[in-house]
Protein backbone atom coordinates (compact mmCIF):
# COMPACT_ATOMS: atom_id res chain seq x y z
CA UNK A 1 0.00 0.00 0.00
CA UNK A 2 2.73 2.35 0.98
CA UNK A 3 4.22 1.34 -2.42
CA UNK A 4 1.28 2.73 -4.26
CA UNK A 5 0.55 5.93 -2.41
CA UNK A 6 4.91 6.53 -3.10
CA UNK A 7 4.26 6.19 -7.10
CA UNK A 8 1.21 7.92 -7.05
CA UNK A 9 2.70 10.92 -5.18
CA UNK A 10 5.96 11.01 -7.29
CA UNK A 11 3.57 10.56 -10.79
CA UNK A 12 2.38 13.87 -9.90
CA UNK A 13 4.95 15.86 -8.28
CA UNK A 14 6.99 15.38 -11.65
CA UNK A 15 4.37 16.79 -13.73
CA UNK A 16 4.26 19.96 -11.15
CA UNK A 17 7.41 20.42 -11.35
CA UNK A 18 6.95 22.29 -14.36
CA UNK A 19 3.94 24.13 -13.25
CA UNK A 20 4.13 27.88 -13.53
CA UNK A 21 1.38 30.36 -12.54
CA UNK A 22 -2.67 30.38 -13.08
CA UNK A 23 -3.48 30.12 -16.80
CA UNK A 24 -6.48 32.39 -17.83
CA UNK A 25 -9.02 30.62 -19.68
CA UNK A 26 -12.59 31.29 -20.28
CA UNK A 27 -15.28 29.37 -18.62
CA UNK A 28 -17.90 27.04 -20.05
CA UNK A 29 -18.60 23.39 -20.17
CA UNK A 30 -16.95 20.91 -21.84
CA UNK A 31 -16.81 16.58 -22.10
CA UNK A 32 -14.01 14.53 -22.89
CA UNK A 33 -13.34 10.78 -23.70
CA UNK A 34 -10.00 8.63 -23.61
CA UNK A 35 -8.60 5.38 -23.51
CA UNK A 36 -5.50 3.63 -22.80
CA UNK A 37 -3.84 0.66 -20.53
CA UNK A 38 -4.51 -0.15 -16.74
CA UNK A 39 -2.32 -2.43 -14.31
CA UNK A 40 -4.45 -3.35 -10.68
CA UNK A 41 -2.09 -3.61 -8.27
CA UNK A 42 -1.48 -7.16 -6.83
CA UNK A 43 -5.00 -8.41 -4.27
CA UNK A 44 -4.84 -9.13 -0.58
CA UNK A 45 -8.06 -11.94 -0.92
CA UNK A 46 -9.92 -12.66 2.12
CA UNK A 47 -11.84 -16.12 1.83
CA UNK A 48 -13.33 -17.78 4.88
CA UNK A 49 -9.76 -17.29 7.16
CA UNK A 50 -7.29 -18.25 3.79
CA UNK A 51 -5.36 -15.48 3.38
CA UNK A 52 -4.97 -15.22 -0.67
CA UNK A 53 -3.91 -12.71 -3.05
CA UNK A 54 -4.24 -12.05 -6.56
CA UNK A 55 -2.06 -11.08 -9.49
CA UNK A 56 -3.18 -9.34 -12.68
CA UNK A 57 -1.68 -8.93 -16.28
CA UNK A 58 -3.23 -5.54 -16.76
CA UNK A 59 -5.70 -4.88 -19.77
CA UNK A 60 -7.60 -1.85 -21.51
CA UNK A 61 -9.39 1.00 -20.32
CA UNK A 62 -11.37 3.93 -20.59
CA UNK A 63 -13.07 7.21 -19.15
CA UNK A 64 -15.65 9.55 -20.34
CA UNK A 65 -16.09 13.04 -18.58
CA UNK A 66 -18.84 15.57 -18.47
CA UNK A 67 -17.30 18.72 -16.85
CA UNK A 68 -16.75 22.54 -16.19
CA UNK A 69 -13.56 24.97 -16.10
CA UNK A 70 -14.12 28.33 -14.63
CA UNK A 71 -11.75 31.36 -15.55
CA UNK A 72 -9.43 31.02 -12.07
CA UNK A 73 -8.26 27.41 -13.37
CA UNK A 74 -10.47 25.02 -11.70
CA UNK A 75 -12.49 22.33 -13.18
CA UNK A 76 -14.93 19.82 -11.64
CA UNK A 77 -16.40 17.18 -13.66
CA UNK A 78 -17.91 13.86 -13.66
CA UNK A 79 -16.09 11.02 -14.48
CA UNK A 80 -17.40 7.51 -15.91
CA UNK A 81 -14.70 4.51 -15.73
CA UNK A 82 -14.11 1.17 -16.82
CA UNK A 83 -10.84 -1.23 -16.35
CA UNK A 84 -10.58 -4.75 -16.96
CA UNK A 85 -7.68 -7.02 -16.67
CA UNK A 86 -6.77 -10.56 -16.68
CA UNK A 87 -5.88 -12.93 -13.30
CA UNK A 88 -2.22 -13.99 -14.07
CA UNK A 89 -1.77 -16.23 -10.42
CA UNK A 90 -3.83 -16.83 -7.49
CA UNK A 91 -1.39 -17.46 -4.50
CA UNK A 92 1.89 -18.05 -6.97
CA UNK A 93 -0.71 -20.41 -8.86
CA UNK A 94 -1.97 -19.94 -12.49
CA UNK A 95 -5.19 -18.46 -12.10
CA UNK A 96 -8.14 -17.99 -14.66
CA UNK A 97 -11.10 -15.29 -14.95
CA UNK A 98 -10.57 -11.21 -15.12
CA UNK A 99 -11.51 -8.70 -12.58
CA UNK A 100 -13.24 -5.07 -13.91
CA UNK A 101 -13.86 -2.09 -12.62
CA UNK A 102 -16.75 0.46 -12.80
CA UNK A 103 -16.55 3.75 -11.54
CA UNK A 104 -18.36 6.69 -10.79
CA UNK A 105 -16.75 9.75 -9.54
CA UNK A 106 -16.62 13.32 -8.98
CA UNK A 107 -13.30 15.23 -10.28
CA UNK A 108 -12.09 18.70 -8.67
CA UNK A 109 -9.09 19.92 -10.99
CA UNK A 110 -7.19 22.60 -11.24
CA UNK A 111 -5.45 24.14 -14.57
CA UNK A 112 -1.28 25.26 -14.89
CA UNK A 113 -0.05 27.69 -17.71
CA UNK A 114 2.68 26.48 -19.22
CA UNK A 115 4.82 27.16 -22.82
CA UNK A 116 2.70 25.58 -25.31
CA UNK A 117 0.48 23.15 -23.12
CA UNK A 118 -1.66 22.82 -19.80
CA UNK A 119 -0.16 20.60 -17.09
CA UNK A 120 -3.30 19.61 -14.53
CA UNK A 121 -3.85 17.67 -11.29
CA UNK A 122 -6.93 16.87 -9.61
CA UNK A 123 -8.63 14.77 -6.52
CA UNK A 124 -11.85 12.59 -6.47
CA UNK A 125 -14.62 10.25 -5.12
CA UNK A 126 -17.45 8.60 -5.88
CA UNK A 127 -18.62 4.88 -6.00
CA UNK A 128 -17.53 1.97 -7.60
CA UNK A 129 -18.62 -1.90 -8.66
CA UNK A 130 -15.72 -4.45 -8.58
CA UNK A 131 -16.89 -7.56 -11.20
CA UNK A 132 -14.60 -11.20 -10.38
CA UNK A 133 -15.96 -13.36 -13.78
CA UNK A 134 -14.29 -16.26 -13.39
CA UNK A 135 -11.71 -15.94 -10.76
CA UNK A 136 -9.95 -18.90 -9.59
CA UNK A 137 -9.44 -21.27 -8.21
CA UNK A 138 -9.77 -19.71 -4.63
CA UNK A 139 -9.54 -21.88 -1.79
CA UNK A 140 -11.89 -22.42 1.23
CA UNK A 141 -12.21 -23.67 4.37
CA UNK A 142 -12.27 -27.35 3.73
CA UNK A 143 -9.54 -27.65 1.52
CA UNK A 144 -11.36 -27.62 -1.81
CA UNK A 145 -11.46 -24.67 -4.34
CA UNK A 146 -14.25 -22.28 -5.77
CA UNK A 147 -14.58 -19.29 -7.89
CA UNK A 148 -15.19 -15.96 -7.56
CA UNK A 149 -17.61 -14.93 -10.39
CA UNK A 150 -19.95 -12.17 -8.81
CA UNK A 151 -20.48 -8.53 -8.80
CA UNK A 152 -19.29 -6.75 -5.57
CA UNK A 153 -22.03 -4.25 -3.97
CA UNK A 154 -21.11 -0.68 -4.60
CA UNK A 155 -18.51 0.82 -2.56
CA UNK A 156 -16.27 3.73 -2.15
CA UNK A 157 -13.62 4.91 -4.79
CA UNK A 158 -10.92 7.52 -4.25
CA UNK A 159 -8.77 8.77 -6.96
CA UNK A 160 -5.67 11.16 -7.61
CA UNK A 161 -4.97 12.31 -10.95
CA UNK A 162 -2.54 14.19 -13.17
CA UNK A 163 -2.47 14.65 -16.57
CA UNK A 164 -1.83 17.23 -19.99
CA UNK A 165 -3.36 19.37 -22.42
CA UNK A 166 -2.40 20.62 -25.84
CA UNK A 167 -4.96 22.86 -27.56
CA UNK A 168 -5.63 21.40 -31.10
CA UNK A 169 -7.88 24.32 -31.96
CA UNK A 170 -10.02 27.03 -29.74
CA UNK A 171 -12.67 24.08 -28.90
CA UNK A 172 -10.38 20.86 -28.69
CA UNK A 173 -7.24 19.44 -27.02
CA UNK A 174 -5.52 16.58 -26.78
CA UNK A 175 -5.18 14.73 -23.46
CA UNK A 176 -3.21 12.61 -21.56
CA UNK A 177 -3.72 11.38 -18.34
CA UNK A 178 -2.55 9.04 -15.35
CA UNK A 179 -5.27 8.14 -12.65
CA UNK A 180 -4.41 6.04 -9.41
CA UNK A 181 -7.58 5.03 -8.09
CA UNK A 182 -8.26 3.37 -4.71
CA UNK A 183 -10.77 1.32 -3.79
CA UNK A 184 -10.19 0.53 -0.38
CA UNK A 185 -12.54 -2.74 0.50
CA UNK A 186 -14.40 -4.87 -1.50
CA UNK A 187 -17.04 -7.44 -0.39
CA UNK A 188 -18.26 -10.15 -3.03
CA UNK A 189 -19.37 -13.78 -2.43
CA UNK A 190 -18.18 -16.84 -3.93
CA UNK A 191 -19.97 -19.10 -5.81
CA UNK A 192 -20.28 -21.51 -2.98
CA UNK A 193 -21.67 -18.65 -0.98
CA UNK A 194 -18.74 -17.51 1.64
CA UNK A 195 -17.91 -13.95 1.67
CA UNK A 196 -14.92 -12.73 0.69
CA UNK A 197 -12.87 -9.23 1.53
CA UNK A 198 -10.57 -7.53 -0.68
CA UNK A 199 -9.24 -4.46 -2.13
CA UNK A 200 -8.26 -2.83 -5.46
CA UNK A 201 -6.03 -0.59 -6.69
CA UNK A 202 -4.99 0.26 -9.88
CA UNK A 203 -2.58 2.66 -12.14
CA UNK A 204 -4.16 3.57 -15.61
CA UNK A 205 -2.48 5.77 -18.09
CA UNK A 206 -5.16 7.18 -20.99
CA UNK A 207 -5.34 9.32 -24.37
CA UNK A 208 -7.83 11.32 -25.36
CA UNK A 209 -9.87 14.29 -26.85
CA UNK A 210 -11.66 17.23 -24.90
CA UNK A 211 -14.53 19.70 -26.40
CA UNK A 212 -15.23 22.40 -24.65
CA UNK A 213 -18.44 24.14 -25.66
CA UNK A 214 -17.72 28.19 -24.60
CA UNK A 215 -20.66 29.76 -22.65
CA UNK A 216 -21.55 33.68 -21.51
CA UNK A 217 -19.94 36.52 -22.82
CA UNK A 218 -17.66 33.96 -25.48
CA UNK A 219 -21.10 32.44 -26.74
CA UNK A 220 -23.36 35.15 -26.88
CA UNK A 221 -21.43 37.13 -29.68
CA UNK A 222 -17.29 37.16 -31.08
CA UNK A 223 -14.99 39.42 -29.28
CA UNK A 224 -15.43 43.22 -31.23
CA UNK A 225 -12.66 44.68 -32.52
CA UNK A 226 -12.21 48.43 -31.05
CA UNK A 227 -13.31 51.29 -33.79
CA UNK A 228 -10.41 51.95 -36.22
CA UNK A 229 -8.58 54.67 -34.74
CA UNK A 230 -7.02 57.65 -36.95
CA UNK A 231 -3.74 59.47 -35.33
CA UNK A 232 -3.45 63.16 -35.98
CA UNK A 233 -6.30 62.69 -38.37
CA UNK A 234 -6.52 66.76 -38.65
CA UNK A 235 -6.33 68.78 -42.02
CA UNK A 236 -5.31 72.07 -41.38
CA UNK A 237 -7.29 74.79 -44.13
CA UNK A 238 -5.14 76.98 -45.73
CA UNK A 239 -5.05 80.56 -43.93
CA UNK A 240 -7.00 83.46 -45.33
CA UNK A 241 -4.90 85.43 -47.96
CA UNK A 242 -3.02 88.41 -46.93
CA UNK A 243 -5.21 90.86 -47.14
CA UNK A 244 -3.62 93.89 -50.43
CA UNK A 245 -2.18 96.67 -48.83
CA UNK A 246 -3.41 99.85 -49.14
CA UNK A 247 -1.69 102.14 -52.66
CA UNK A 248 0.78 104.94 -51.26
CA UNK A 249 -0.18 108.14 -52.85
CA UNK A 250 2.12 108.41 -55.84
CA UNK A 251 5.44 110.44 -55.39
CA UNK A 252 6.35 112.24 -58.57
CA UNK A 253 6.08 110.05 -61.35
CA UNK A 254 7.24 106.82 -59.90
CA UNK A 255 4.13 104.52 -59.82
CA UNK A 256 3.29 102.57 -56.43
CA UNK A 257 4.85 99.11 -56.27
CA UNK A 258 2.55 96.17 -56.92
CA UNK A 259 1.06 94.35 -54.22
CA UNK A 260 2.69 90.74 -52.64
CA UNK A 261 0.97 88.10 -54.30
CA UNK A 262 -1.22 86.40 -51.40
CA UNK A 263 0.72 83.63 -49.27
CA UNK A 264 -0.94 80.14 -49.40
CA UNK A 265 0.20 76.70 -47.55
CA UNK A 266 -0.59 73.78 -48.61
CA UNK A 267 -2.57 71.77 -45.92
CA UNK A 268 -0.94 68.99 -43.52
CA UNK A 269 -1.84 65.60 -44.61
CA UNK A 270 -1.79 62.79 -41.85
CA UNK A 271 1.07 60.47 -41.79
CA UNK A 272 0.02 58.02 -39.42
CA UNK A 273 -2.30 55.28 -39.16
CA UNK A 274 -3.72 52.06 -37.01
CA UNK A 275 -6.00 49.29 -38.26
CA UNK A 276 -6.59 46.70 -36.50
CA UNK A 277 -7.48 42.45 -37.38
CA UNK A 278 -9.69 39.98 -35.46
CA UNK A 279 -7.77 36.89 -33.29
CA UNK A 280 -5.67 34.74 -35.20
CA UNK A 281 -6.62 36.59 -38.12
CA UNK A 282 -4.71 38.58 -41.04
CA UNK A 283 -7.66 39.28 -43.03
CA UNK A 284 -8.36 42.51 -44.30
CA UNK A 285 -12.48 43.66 -43.46
CA UNK A 286 -14.41 46.63 -44.71
CA UNK A 287 -13.71 48.88 -42.06
CA UNK A 288 -9.63 48.27 -42.11
CA UNK A 289 -10.15 48.70 -45.97
CA UNK A 290 -11.89 52.38 -45.72
CA UNK A 291 -8.83 53.30 -43.54
CA UNK A 292 -6.47 51.90 -46.05
CA UNK A 293 -7.88 54.09 -49.22
CA UNK A 294 -7.77 56.85 -46.86
CA UNK A 295 -3.87 56.36 -46.19
CA UNK A 296 -3.78 56.16 -49.90
CA UNK A 297 -5.37 58.95 -50.70
CA UNK A 298 -3.42 60.94 -48.53
CA UNK A 299 -0.10 59.79 -49.85
CA UNK A 300 -1.23 60.94 -53.17
CA UNK A 301 -1.98 64.39 -51.67
CA UNK A 302 1.28 64.79 -50.08
CA UNK A 303 3.55 62.92 -52.46
CA UNK A 304 5.07 61.08 -49.81
CA UNK A 305 8.48 58.85 -50.80
CA UNK A 306 8.22 56.38 -48.44
CA UNK A 307 5.53 54.38 -46.49
CA UNK A 308 6.43 52.24 -43.30
CA UNK A 309 4.14 49.52 -42.22
CA UNK A 310 4.75 47.93 -38.95
CA UNK A 311 2.70 44.69 -37.61
CA UNK A 312 2.16 43.53 -34.32
CA UNK A 313 0.27 40.25 -32.10
CA UNK A 314 -1.24 39.94 -28.89
CA UNK A 315 0.35 38.00 -26.58
CA UNK A 316 -2.22 34.88 -26.86
CA UNK A 317 0.12 32.22 -28.60
CA UNK A 318 4.11 31.08 -28.98
CA UNK A 319 6.72 34.07 -29.71
CA UNK A 320 7.22 32.61 -33.05
CA UNK A 321 4.09 32.01 -33.71
CA UNK A 322 3.23 35.50 -33.22
CA UNK A 323 6.30 36.97 -35.07
CA UNK A 324 5.07 35.29 -38.06
CA UNK A 325 1.25 35.95 -38.00
CA UNK A 326 2.44 40.24 -37.48
CA UNK A 327 4.22 39.76 -40.85
CA UNK A 328 1.26 38.29 -42.30
CA UNK A 329 -0.75 41.19 -41.48
CA UNK A 330 2.31 43.95 -42.38
CA UNK A 331 2.22 41.94 -45.49
CA UNK A 332 -1.83 41.94 -46.22
CA UNK A 333 -1.56 45.60 -45.69
CA UNK A 334 1.29 46.34 -48.56
CA UNK A 335 -0.69 43.83 -51.19
CA UNK A 336 -4.09 46.28 -50.42
CA UNK A 337 -2.43 49.59 -50.59
CA UNK A 338 -0.41 48.59 -53.78
CA UNK A 339 -3.49 47.71 -55.25
CA UNK A 340 -5.03 51.36 -54.49
CA UNK A 341 -2.43 52.40 -56.63
CA UNK A 342 1.06 52.88 -53.88
CA UNK A 343 3.98 51.57 -55.81
CA UNK A 344 5.24 48.50 -54.26
CA UNK A 345 8.93 49.70 -54.50
CA UNK A 346 7.96 52.47 -51.52
CA UNK A 347 6.58 50.28 -49.43
CA UNK A 348 8.54 49.12 -46.47
CA UNK A 349 6.99 46.03 -43.93
CA UNK A 350 8.37 45.27 -40.58
CA UNK A 351 7.07 42.68 -38.12
CA UNK A 352 7.56 42.83 -34.02
CA UNK A 353 5.23 39.99 -32.68
CA UNK A 354 4.57 40.66 -29.34
CA UNK A 355 7.66 42.54 -28.07
CA UNK A 356 5.82 46.28 -28.34
CA UNK A 357 2.05 45.97 -27.23
CA UNK A 358 0.07 48.89 -27.38
CA UNK A 359 -1.64 47.67 -23.93
CA UNK A 360 0.76 45.59 -21.41
CA UNK A 361 -0.77 42.95 -21.05
CA UNK A 362 0.56 39.53 -18.76
CA UNK A 363 1.24 36.17 -21.13
CA UNK A 364 -1.85 34.44 -23.31
CA UNK A 365 -4.04 37.80 -23.21
CA UNK A 366 -5.97 37.98 -26.28
CA UNK A 367 -5.83 42.24 -26.43
CA UNK A 368 -7.33 43.59 -29.06
CA UNK A 369 -5.56 46.63 -29.46
CA UNK A 370 -2.60 44.43 -29.59
CA UNK A 371 -3.21 43.05 -33.03
CA UNK A 372 -2.69 45.69 -35.30
CA UNK A 373 -0.52 47.20 -38.11
CA UNK A 374 1.01 50.53 -37.96
CA UNK A 375 1.07 52.93 -41.12
CA UNK A 376 3.44 55.58 -41.21
CA UNK A 377 3.82 57.66 -44.30
CA UNK A 378 7.43 59.78 -45.20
Amino acid sequence: MKRILLTSVATIGVLCLSIGTTQAREDGFYIGVGAGYNLPHEQDLDASNADQNIEHSGGPGGLATFGFKYEEGWRTELEAGYRTSDVDKISGNSGNGNVDAWTLIVNGLYDFEADGFTPYVGAGAGIAYVNFDGVSPVRTVGGGTTSLNRKSEPTLALQALAGVSVDLTDSLALTGQYNFLAIPEVRATTASGTDTRTEFYDHMFTVGLRYSFPVGKSMAMAEPDPAPVVQNAVVETAPEPVAEPEPLPPIAAVPPPPPPPPVVEEPEITRNFIVYFDWDKAELSPATEAILRQASNYAEQGKVARIILTGHADTSGPKAYNMTLSQKRSDQVRAMLVQLGQPATGIVTFARGESEPLVDTGDGVREPKNRRVEIVLE
